[in-house]
């Protein structure tokens, strides 16, 4: 297994490491930048039987130069490639205060030139696993964005939406609450047995989380924007055509709510990519 440059022989090695460590390496997940392009440290069991990138397509209010579409940015409750699962309502407080400042680009370029959409709705969902494609029972919340789609800002990325040929997006963002979740027993690390066996049984790629036996519990997220990729480190970020499924919680309506100064301090770091 490995950490950075770190190996290591077991895990009673890696967790007394995480543990040592633990200040430093969460400090750095909020200030590093990351892209899409990651060699994660374990391998996802990835196929198609048990993992679909698109649920579904419509082309019904398609016009030559606008076409509508809902996107998942971010599906919670999974581990993902940089060892982060988010759990709760990860987005919720930061739609809620930046409505209208979520842009829809692609490949986390910060121009003007690489907006692709114009975001209509931004809110979490729940959805069923199965209609992730995965198999388990019950549901998982994913953070979806309404678009419409315009030709005019980029024609390329237009004619591949309107085709079905982009079914990957991946969010920027900065951490703002995260906490350490480990499977050990030692009795120094009870706080993070504790994370570890409240989110575990939730995971959809649970067996990931326990060959790992570690991952990092994404609380809170400050959401910058959602673009097209051509692979995100979540990989349950489709393109939907139509839903069929009931909102549990709609943000993206919701008054701005006024960001403190402490608020402010934390967001302070480099923007992550998922």
């Amino acid at each position: 297994m490995s950490l950075t440059d770190k190996t290591f022989a077991t895990n009673k090695e890696l967790f007394a490491y995480l543990h040592e460590n633990k200040s430093d390496i969460l400090e750095m997940k909020k200030a590093s930048k990351k892209t899409n392009v990651f060699t994660p440290s374990f391998s996802f069991n990835e196929n198609t039987e048990s993992v679909t990138k698109e649920l579904f397509t419509s082309s019904k209010n398609d016009t030559d130069t606008v076409i509508k579409r809902t996107i998942v940015g971010n599906t919670y409750n999974w581990l993902d490639s940089h060892g982060d699962v988010h759990v709760g309502s990860t987005f919720s407080k930061s739609i809620g205060e930046r409505v209208g400042k979520i842009w829809h680009l692609h490949d986390h370029e910060y121009k003007i030139t690489a907006k692709v959409g114009t975001p209509q709705k931004i809110y979490e969902q729940a959805v069923k696993w199965a209609d992730l494609g995965v198999n388990k029972a019950g549901s998982t919340t994913v953070l979806m964005m309404d678009s419409n789609i315009e030709k005019a800002k980029n024609s390329q990325i237009f004619g591949e939406y309107k085709d079905g040929l982009i079914d990957q997006h991946s969010v920027g963002m900065y951490y703002m609450k995260i906490d350490l979740a480990m499977n050990s027993e030692d009795p120094d690390h009870v706080e993070y047995k504790k994370t570890y066996d409240q989110y575990i049984d939730q995971l959809g790629n649970k067996a990931e989380a326990e060959k790992l036996g570690y991952f990092y519990a994404v609380k809170e997220a400050k959401l910058i924007e959602i673009s097209a990729v051509l692979e995100g480190s979540n990989t349950l970020t489709p393109t939907l055509g139509v839903k069929n499924i009931e909102p549990t919680q709609v943000t993206q309506g919701n008054q701005p709510t006024e960001v403190t100064g402490e608020q402010k301090e934390r967001t302070k770091g480099s923007i992550q990519y998922y």
